[in-house]
């Protein structure tokens, strides 16, 4: 089992017992809003158990029927992940405004311990994800990572709200509560699926990795200059397709090897990235783009 895997599996365990403890409390002070918390962290369970599995999958090498690798099964889960908790907070709103119609006692006490134990955990496993994530780049961790941290949020947003109807025993808060909370976990979810579409779609790597590789272009004292830059992202691995414009005097087997050479620093520069360089002749291509193509490759005398 990967590092990447077994933090998959910790954030499943925790998580399975974080949403017995709100179901249980929900249940037991009659609270629109706990209970509400404890539906949205059990779809985070059966979400985490996806991760495990996606995880497992991404992992895989390249193979004849996906060349590029497996990554995006990661991409997938966490575009799955984005539906199923926009799904879950509808559901969460209408039985809150049903309760907005018909208020209902409820035993804050019970709620009160369930969030502050529920914020406590999932804290402290976001944390042990990130550390894993920043190492290894796993989507599927980030997407974890961002419901544990909102589940943290909401869990201290119901403790206030739970002391206040305590204290003053408003029980129109319990739902505006609920509707409150599941808000922004829904606004959340809307800003991670942006990203998620930009990597399905192809989407280009990050612009400061855009520039990284330029700067390393632009410094090589053998490259004269380039064009058609193309990059996109598979699960962790930037792919990154390029055409580099050499010395016309090199032979074939001299340019092969600076061409690899570039390969290898632009892969160093990304961490790791697949690079795949095809080498011209620099004034045989000037001219080929002028003529042809009206157009001329960025390029240094």
């Amino acid at each position: 089992m990967t590092t990447v895997q077994r933090a998959a599996t910790v954030s499943l365990l925790c998580t399975s017992i974080v949403v017995a403890v709100k179901v249980s409390a929900g249940v037991a002070s009659h609270s629109v809003s706990v209970l509400g918390e404890g539906l949205q962290s059990f779809v985070d369970v059966l979400i985490a158990f996806g991760v495990v599995q996606t995880i497992r999958v991404a992992s895989q090498p390249p193979d004849p029927s996906h060349p590029y690798g497996h990554g995006k099964a990661e991409v997938l889960m966490s575009a799955l992940q984005m539906v199923l908790i926009t799904g879950t907070a509808g559901f969460i709103i209408a039985q809150a405004i049903n309760r907005l119609r018909a208020p209902l006692p409820i035993d804050a006490d019970w709620g009160i311990v369930a969030m502050a134990f529920s914020g406590v955990v999932n804290l402290a496993v976001s944390a042990h994800l990130a550390s894993v994530a920043r190492q290894h780049t796993s989507t599927a961790l980030q997407g974890e990572i961002l419901h544990l941290r909102s589940d943290a949020v909401s869990a201290l947003g119901l403790i206030v709200g739970l002391v206040a109807v305590k204290l003053t025993n408003w029980l129109i808060l319990d739902p505006l509560i609920a509707i409150g909370f599941t808000t922004v976990i829904v606004l959340a979810a809307l800003r991670q699926l942006k990203g998620v579409v930009h990597l399905l779609m192809d989407g280009s790597a990050p612009i400061e990795d855009i520039r990284a590789i330029e700067h390393t272009l632009e410094s090589h004292v053998h490259v004269r200059g380039f064009h058609n830059l193309r990059t996109r992202t598979v699960g962790s691995t930037h792919h990154v397709d390029i055409h580099v414009l050499l010395d016309d005097d090199l032979t074939f087997v001299a340019a092969h090897e600076l061409a690899e050479e570039v390969e290898q620093q632009i892969s160093r520069q990304l961490g790791g990235a697949r690079v795949n360089v095809h080498y011209e002749p620099f004034h045989a291509e000037l001219e080929h783009q002028a003529q042809e193509h009206r157009s001329e490759p960025r390029h240094h005398q």
